[in-house]
């Protein structure tokens, strides 16, 4: 375990007039080996100054600043490329600081695979403005003009005159950017630079090329700082004692159950928020349990923590009945044509529901955070998708000005949407409050699994219309999404003010009606609160909505006796849709035949494959995978998958095909065994028993990718989560065709796959 460094941009200027460089380029892990320096805070730079995004240093390296993160996505390599490119300069020469809110310009949280759509344009051209500016510098240097000199690798020479050189190191000598280049607008729309004139992509040298990550040999080695890793002198523990019902009220606690724990420092109370700090972290492990451990496995009545008792969440059988009859409105997706004349007149129609329960984010590193709080100021560390923003709601739930609070961001265990990074910072804050030392909070893994926002429950009904040549005349598409918009802080909410931070608000599902049927309706309803906390999870909605209408055009398909692949290339009018279809096709070998729908003969082992595509956010995905079931366990196994991706100019191929493995693999998980389990008054799948995720075993043997349509004419989009979409519905799928029976219902576990056999 290390300290951080806490030489900042501020105090580096300060003391020797440079600029700064936060981290060494070849090993972040030095530089957590100085005591973190705690004192004054900063607000972010203004994003029209070019040292905003951008320092030079005398050894010739550079450092690009960017209010985005990298929660293990690569787009820190990404991002640094596109730098480079702009710039003519070395990648490897490039560090990149992200996040640290007194360092980096708020450019919206690293979400929703939105980095590199919206921060690479703004850094492009930010990079192609200081790539002006330090040739304007070159040129006063040699006493010509710009367009008379040649950039290289951080060196610009004089167009014939090869021994006129000079660093971008030299040039700028020390100082700092200070140039006005102009932004305008905030987070994913801020224009920068809007004058400076890019490199035509045909010029591109980096961009476009496999370069090696930056974190991962820090990660191989095991020299990587992580937040978890975050170590500020004088630092305390603490740990929060979780109610046993998800809203019961803290009615008493005897806090001499816990003074004689060694190191114990305070008790923590504010309302139903209830703290231990202790100078160990097993010191503040000891007193929360003794207090009353939220697994309380004597009964909640045995513990000095006394909670009313609450059992209102509902049975967890009846979560389908609860869900469709949750408030809310209605969303209409698509509604063409007449969808009841058609069915009316149709010579054959199916009907179909499909269900995906209650799901976590189930990031095996715990979320953590540190953080120190006095009247004057705030500084916390976290690995927060979204650091400006926690900035800001910090600054709510103390009751500070944003330009009280500082964030400086480590890397966390990969979130995958809002899971509780941000809950661990509130928790943190309330408590380094309340002793005014700086306490670090890591939750347990029951915190984690019972008290992160899941994704939430979703149930759909399909129905369809099909004419006597085969040809679908309608379609309709009702699903009921509760909110996955609840941004409040589970601090907040205990503390009695769940209105300070955040809201639950509409959180229309990314669902893209891409079909072109005559007569369709699609419609979403809902968008209230069910039963348990809810939150973005990896491509809220659309992995659920995308496994059950690939799933259903499959039925259709078999309904029909169509080759799968020619059924949906016959209703779709999307070229870029038809490419990764086609691409994905090739690749696999796909030969042209009807789903078989076979029933198992004696018991053993059959295989089958399936197909689905998605439009996620104008990325598109087509995956193909070979499955075998096996009858008597009732066990899927994915043998071989297929991903063909269309994300438009690609910066990074292999950081590409990283990303679609990480994809599959996880929703892979989900699709097999992934469902949050819940009695009347909490989570009750609180470890990795209760809650299985996928195991080294069972990862495919083959993930092959075929990037597509990887061309300049498209802007650059993400790659963050597509892939995950189709997973579920191509399993389901290929399960269909080696054995003959539909799973409308997630995860496909072995009981579940036997009862539907034993049906068929």
């Amino acid at each position: 375990m290390n300290a951080v460094n806490g030489v900042g941009r501020r105090v580096f200027l300060q003391g020797s007039g440079g600029l700064f460089i936060a981290f060494s380029l070849f090993g972040r892990a030095e530089a957590a080996e100085a005591p973190q320096k705690i004192g004054t805070v900063h607000a972010p730079p203004p994003a029209d100054r070019l040292y905003a995004w951008l320092a030079v240093h005398p050894d010739n390296t550079a450092t690009l600043f960017t209010g985005k993160v990298d929660v293990g996505t690569g787009t820190e390599t990404a991002l640094a490329q596109i730098a480079a490119e702009e710039l003519d300069f070395p990648v490897d020469r490039l560090g990149v600081v992200m996040g640290n809110t007194a360092e980096t310009v708020n450019q919206g949280p690293s979400y929703g695979s939105r980095t590199i759509r919206y921060a690479g344009p703004q850094i492009r051209q930010a990079a192609a403005a200081g790539r002006a500016a330090l040739l304007d510098l070159a040129a006063r240097h040699f006493g010509t003009k710009a367009d008379a000199l040649t950039v290289k690798d951080g060196v610009v020479s004089v167009k014939g005159a090869p021994g006129k050189t000079v660093t971008y190191g030299k040039l700028v000598d020390g100082k700092r950017l200070d140039m006005k280049i102009g932004a305008s607008g905030t987070s994913f729309g801020m224009k920068v630079a809007p004058q400076a004139k890019p490199k035509n992509p045909a010029d591109y040298t980096v961009v476009g090329r496999s370069v090696p990550r930056k974190d991962i040999p820090g990660k191989i080695l095991a020299d990587f700082t992580y937040i978890q890793d975050v170590r500020v002198p004088g630092m305390l523990h603490g740990r929060v004692v979780r109610p046993y019902g998800v809203h019961a009220k803290l009615e008493s606690v005897d806090v001499s159950a816990v003074k004689d724990i060694p190191g114990f420092v305070q008790l923590v109370r504010r309302d139903n928020f209830l703290g231990v700090v202790c100078e160990t972290e097993w010191g503040a492990i000891q007193a929360a349990a003794k207090l009353g451990s939220v697994l309380h496995p004597k009964g909640p009545d045995a513990y000095p923590a006394k909670w009313s008792k609450w059992d209102g969440l509902p049975p967890m059988d009846r979560i389908w009945d609860v869900v469709r009859d949750a408030p809310g409105k209605t969303t209409m997706v698509a509604n063409r044509g007449s969808v009841d004349n058609a069915m009316a007149t149709a010579a054959k129609t199916l009907k179909a529901t499909y269900q995906t329960p209650f799901q976590m984010h189930g990031s095996i590193g715990p979320s953590c955070a540190v953080a120190d709080v006095n009247k004057e100021r705030a500084i916390f560390w976290s690995g927060t998708q979204m650091p400006h923003e926690a900035r800001r709601d910090m600054a709510k739930l103390l009751g500070m000005k944003p330009d009280q609070i500082e964030l400086r961001w480590f890397e966390a265990a990969g979130a995958y949407g809002r899971n509780g990074l941000e809950h661990a910072v509130a928790d943190a804050a309330l408590m380094s409050q309340a002793v005014g030392r700086p306490v670090r909070v890591q939750w347990m893994r029951w915190d984690e699994h019972g008290w992160e926002p899941k994704g939430p429950p979703i149930a759909q009904d399909l129905e369809a219309a099909i004419d006597a040549k085969g040809n679908v005349t309608a379609w309709r598409h009702r699903m009921w999404i509760p909110t996955f918009l609840d941004t409040t802080l589970i601090a907040a909410e205990l503390i009695g003010r769940p209105d300070l931070v955040g809201s639950v608000g509409h959180g229309l599902p990314a669902i893209t009606y891409a079909y072109q049927f005559e007569n369709a309706e699609v419609s979403s309803h809902g968008d209230g609160k069910v039963a348990l906390r809810t939150a973005w999870l990896r491509s809220p909605a659309q992995y659920e909505t995308t496994f059950a209408m690939e799933s259903f055009i499959d039925e259709l398909a078999a309904a029909t006796g169509q080759d799968p692949l020619d059924f949906r290339l016959k209703h779709l009018k999307d070229p870029r849709a038809i490419d990764v279809l086609k691409a994905a096709a090739k690749q696999y070998g796909w030969k042209p035949r009807p789903a078989r729908g076979r029933s198992p003969q004696g018991g053993k082992p059959v295989t089958g494959r399936g197909i689905a595509w998605v439009n996620r956010d104008d990325s598109r995905v087509a995956t193909i995978a070979d499955v075998t079931v096996d009858p008597q366990s009732g066990t899927i196994r994915v043998e071989r998958v297929v991903v063909a991706h269309d994300c438009g100019l690609v910066v990074n191929p292999d950081g590409i095909r990283n990303q679609v493995e990480g994809n599959v693999i996880q929703s892979i998980s989900r699709t097999l065994h992934e469902e949050v389990t819940f009695d009347r008054s909490h989570v009750t799948s609180r470890d990795w028993v209760g809650y299985p995720i996928l195991r080294f075993s069972e990862v495919p043997d083959s993930i092959e990718v075929v990037i597509v349509n990887n061309d300049p004419k498209y802007p650059m989009h993400g790659a963050g989560e597509p892939a995950t979409c189709p997973t579920a519905a191509v399993i389901s799928n290929a399960v269909y065709d080696a054995v003959g029976i539909r799973l409308r219902e997630l995860p496909f576990r072995p009981d579940r796959v036997k009862a539907a056999l034993g049906r068929a």
